[in-house]
């Protein structure tokens, strides 16, 4: 732990602990092994870097100093597949924080991406443990925001929020943002109520009603997403006028995927 951080725990919410590491291998590595040893949360674990930081489907997240690196611990007394509604919670609050900082033309993007200006500032990795199908053991939340740098390697084009506001953030004062707006999200979060949720989400997502790639594990296809199903899954019309419904995957404009 970095003495540096030692001061930072006023910075989450009453009730919430947190960790705070210069250096880590990934956030939700450490997240997760403290679930295992028998931490009950709600805990935030916070990086100055990682140096193995993951993304979705396995990918290498670029983690160097300057962005925000953060992993929320927390025992939701939930079944699994009430878990549905979380991406869109987090990709909600990643939002606000993002606003709240002085970024404009902020859009959620499917699953739990958030844009600035149509490029890629955020990534979402949601990882749970669960003992059956009635009781999640934990949940884990990894938040990385692009405060003061972006990969330029990226599959989808992505940004930083200095550059596109010309002044990169404070990291606590990010932590602090995302970490107030993360709360009361869940906090008010009604495990039966997808559907307020759903069309907040809506109303600031990016590729709705447009042709765009989508790739699953299993396929790429083409196809324009209409809206999100009443369990969370992505309703996709395909050219034919066919409806197919995905849970897991990603999307991209048409000619822009890798």
């Amino acid at each position: 732990m970095n003495a540096d951080f030692e001061d930072w725990g006023a910075s989450a919410p009453a009730g919430v602990g947190a960790r705070f590491f210069s250096e880590c291998d990934s956030t939700n590595a450490v997240a997760s092994a403290l679930a295992h040893a028998g931490e009950s949360g709600p805990l935030w674990v916070i990086a100055g870097r990682q140096s193995a930081g993951r993304g979705r489907r396995g990918q290498v997240w670029t983690s160097d100093t300057g962005n925000l690196y953060a992993s929320l611990l927390f025992r939701p007394a939930i079944k699994p597949v009430e878990m549905a509604a979380v991406p869109f919670i987090v990709a909600l609050a990643v939002r606000d924080t993002f606003v709240d900082l002085g970024a404009n033309a902020v859009q959620c993007k499917w699953p739990n991406d958030v844009l600035i200006a149509g490029s890629k500032a955020s990534g979402v990795l949601i990882e749970s443990s669960a003992r059956n199908a009635d009781k999640l053991e934990y949940v884990v939340i990894g938040i990385g925001l692009n405060l003061a740098h972006s990969p330029s390697d990226a599959r989808f084009p992505a940004t930083s929020l200095e550059a596109v506001t010309g002044t990169a953030p404070n990291v606590r004062l990010a932590f602090q943002t995302l970490s107030h707006h993360l709360f009361e999200r869940l906090t008010n979060w009604k495990t039966d109520e997808l559907a307020p949720i759903a069309q907040e989400w809506a109303a600031s997502a990016w590729g709705l009603g447009k042709r765009c790639v989508l790739r699953t594990a299993a396929e790429t296809f083409e196809g324009t997403p209409q809206e999100l199903g009443s369990d969370g899954g992505l309703i996709v019309r395909l050219d034919d006028g066919q409806e197919r419904r995905i849970y897991a995957g990603d999307i991209f404009p048409v000619g822009g995927m890798e």
